[in-house]
Formats: structure tokens, C-alpha cells, sequence
């Protein structure tokens, strides 16, 4: 009987299943059914049953809970890993670090041996041989602290005065400021901007001899400093120290040969000096570098007028009136005409002045002794007739005749003819 039902339920089991899937009611009650997702009673009948419960195993929740522990377990073990190792390396830097500060703390031998002897050498300097270090300076170059106090209140003092000095000379007020500078240097001789300042105070008062000594302090604490350097050569050349500033100029030329100050300055020495050929040389180097230079144009025809030598100065005249037309350079130049007896080119000259200046500029002229070697020509005395008028004319002759008959030839020292030309002042303003 059991083999019986158990053939027929082997061979009902699939209707059974579904209709016990569809829910019957009288599934519900057959001691024999199978739920929906249920084994089945005989689970070792079937092969498939195995199959399913080998894949329910293998992706049921039990499993994925374990791998997820398993991983969490893992990063836990990392974190822990790091924590020790930061903790390790925290406890070794501090270790190192005590090390050092106690190597750092504790001298070497060497050093505790070296601090020692010198505890000994400062305890007795007689036995050692050696002195304390209060006693290795020189007594005299001990500083006394109130020294320090009276320099600093010396030092206010000299910035004060300086500060109102400039502030005077800005304003032009340089009297004032030269007070404010003396005081200055009386309180600190040797403070620079003092000296600087009122040297060119000095200058600019044209107390020349005053402002020598001071260029020469700053030149022996610095020696170059061109402008010091023709500071002090317009000073000694202005205050008369020719010889002095004829050494000074030769120098500064070897390092400046075509300076023109220089050049001019030395030259005007030269001509003091009565050297008048170096003078010419001088003056020929400046119009080698400035062709119109007006001091070496009126320089050279000067020195050549000087010396007779008419013909040569004339060129120098003829660019002195080219730049600069003045009377005087017209009266010079007819002169130097008329030193060569050339009456036409005087009297043309003279003409032209007084047609430029007037009469009254010109009229004096006709008195002076240079121009009697051309006064007896006919164009000599048709111009001072136009002139003067012929009552003048002739009054100058008769004037010059009896100046010329006063003069003996024993006053002469016996036969010398009259002097020809006045001797010129070559530092005049011509």
C-alpha cells in the first residue's frame, strides 16, 4: 500500500505543485503538499533539491555578512598599523631630539678644558702672564661713557646748524647761512658738509682767501674731486696766489688737457707772470676746442698787439667784431691799421664806429698818439673835419705838437723817438 502512494505522489507531484501555487484551499489542507519555496519531504529523491539548497547557501545573506567583516576587519587592521607607526616615530623624534639638546647642553671636553684655563687666566694674571679683557685696550683709547654723552649732544648740534644753513641759503639770506656753517665747524671741525657748504658760500661772496684753507681740508681727506680741485685753482688765481694755482693748474691739466677753465686760467697766470709765449700756446689749445671762445680771441690779440706784432692780431680783432661788435674792438683794430700806416682801412673802421656808436664815442680817439703816423694823410683829416669840424681838428694838432715839444731828447736819454703805444693791461675788460 505505502509503494503504491508513493508511486502515484511521484507522479502527481508537479500537478500538486501548481495547484498548491494557485492557492486551492484544498491544498492547504493535504498533510502531503509542499508550500511555495518549501523542500520537499523526501529531500534525499531528487537531485534537484540538492541543487537548489547548494545555491541558496552559497549567495544567501549569512555569507555576504561574513565577507563584509572581513574586509572591515582588515581596514581596522591598517588604521591600527598607522597609529603605531605615527606613535613610534613620534617617541624616536623626541628621543633624537633630547640627544641633541643634551649634546648642545653639555660642552665637550675640549671646550670645558678651554673655559677653564681662561677662568684661570681671568683669576690670576700675574702667574698666566696674560691680562684681563677690561685691561687689553690701551688706556688711551678708552672711551669715557660721558664722552659718548657730549659727542651725541655735539653731533645734534651740527645737524641743527646745517639744517638751518641750508634752509637760509635757499632762501638766499647767505650771510646768515655762513654764520650758521661757522658755528657748525666750531662745534665739529671736521664735519664735510660744513666745509662743502660754505665754500661755495665763500665763492659766491668772492672771499676767495677764506675759502682756500677749506679746499684744501676736503682735498686731504679726499683728493678726488674735480670740482674741489677748480674750487680751490679759482680761488688761488682770484685771491692772487698765482704761483700756487700755476702748480695746481699744470696738474689738472695732465689729467685734463682740454679743459677749458683750466686752460684759461692757467693762461691768465702765464701773462702775470710775464711768460707771454706760454700764454699764446694756452690760448691756441682753447680755440683749437672752441674757435669763438671770446677770452682767448681777445687774449691773443692782445698779447700780439703787445708785442708790435700788428698784422698777427688783426685776424683775432676781425672774429672778435664777427662775434661780439664793441667799439673798443673797432679802436683796437684801427690802431693796429694805423701801426702799419694804412690810413684808408683806420679811417673806414672809424667811420663804421661812429656810425654804430655816434660821434661823441669816436671824437676822443683822434687824440691818441697812435694814430700820428697817419694823421697828416688826406683821409685822416677829411674824416676828423666831418667829425669834429676843422677848428677842432686843429686844435688837436696844435694840442699834440706842443705835448710832442715838451718831451727832450735828454728826457729821452738822447735820440729815442716817442713812444709809439701805451702799454696795454691785458687783464683789462677790453
Amino acid at each position: 500500500m505505502y509503494k503504491i502512494m508513493k508511486f502515484f505522489r511521484k507522479k502527481n507531484a508537479k500537478p500538486a505543485e501548481s495547484r498548491s501555487r494557485a492557492g486551492s484551499p484544498a491544498s492547504e489542507s493535504n498533510f502531503y503538499s509542499q508550500h511555495a519555496g518549501e523542500a520537499p519531504l523526501d529531500e534525499y529523491s531528487s537531485g534537484s533539491v540538492r541543487q537548489q539548497t547548494h545555491r541558496t547557501s552559497r549567495h544567501s545573506p549569512a555569507r555576504i555578512r561574513e565577507t563584509s567583516n572581513r574586509a572591515s576587519n582588515w581596514a581596522i587592521s591598517i588604521l591600527l598599523l598607522r597609529a603605531v607607526l605615527i606613535i613610534v616615530l613620534l617617541v624616536g623624534g623626541l628621543v633624537v631630539l633630547k640627544l641633541v639638546l643634551n649634546r648642545v647642553a653639555n660642552p665637550s671636553e675640549k671646550q670645558r678644558q678651554k673655559w677653564e684655563a681662561n677662568a684661570i687666566r681671568m683669576e690670576n694674571p700675574g702667574k698666566s702672564g696674560m691680562v684681563s679683557v677690561e685691561k687689553e685696550v690701551p688706556q688711551e683709547l678708552v672711551v669715557n661713557p660721558a664722552l659718548i654723552g657730549q659727542r651725541l649732544e655735539q653731533w645734534e648740534q651740527t645737524e641743527r646748524h646745517l639744517r638751518s644753513a641750508d634752509a637760509l641759503t635757499r632762501r638766499g639770506i647767505n650771510e646768515e647761512a655762513a654764520q650758521r656753517l661757522e658755528q657748525a665747524l666750531r662745534i665739529m671741525p671736521d664735519n664735510q658738509e660744513s666745509q662743502r657748504m660754505l665754500v661755495d658760500i665763500y665763492m659766491k661772496q668772492e672771499r676767495y682767501a677764506e675759502a682756500v684753507p677749506l679746499c684744501l681740508h676736503l682735498l686731504d681727506q679726499d683728493g678726488r674731486q674735480p670740482q674741489m680741485q677748480m674750487n680751490l685753482l679759482q680761488a688761488l688765481q682770484r685771491s692772487g696766489q698765482t704761483e700756487a694755482g700755476l702748480v695746481l693748474a699744470d696738474r689738472m691739466l695732465r689729467d685734463q688737457p682740454n679743459n677749458l677753465a683750466v686752460l684759461s686760467i692757467s693762461a691768465d697766470g702765464r701773462i702775470k707772470q710775464g711768460d707771454k709765449e706760454a700764454a699764446l700756446v694756452l690760448f691756441g689749445r682753447i680755440l683749437e676746442n672752441d674757435p669763438k671762445n671770446m677770452a682767448a680771441l681777445k687774449g691773443c690779440a692782445q698779447l700780439y698787439f703787445g708785442k708790435e706784432d700788428y698784422q698777427s692780431a688783426i685776424p683775432y680783432y676781425l672774429e672778435l667784431m664777427r662775434v661780439d661788435a664793441k667799439a673798443d674792438y673797432y679802436q683796437d683794430l684801427a690802431r693796429c691799421y694805423a701801426r702799419q700806416n694804412e690810413a684808408g682801412k683806420a679811417v673806414v673802421l672809424m667811420g663804421q664806429a661812429a656810425s654804430l656808436f655816434g660821434g661823441p664815442v669816436v671824437s676822443p680817439w683822434l687824440k691818441e698818439v697812435v694814430f700820428d703816423p697817419i694823421r697828416e694823410t688826406v683821409e685822416f683829416r677829411s674824416f676828423a673835419d666831418r667829425l669834429v669840424g676843422i677848428e677842432t681838428r686843429k686844435a688837436i694838432e696844435a694840442i699834440n705838437k706842443r705835448e710832442a715839444q715838451k718831451t727832450t731828447p735828454a728826457e729821452l736819454g738822447g735820440g729815442l723817438e716817442l713812444p709809439k703805444q701805451p702799454a696795454l693791461n691785458l687783464n683789462s675788460g677790453k
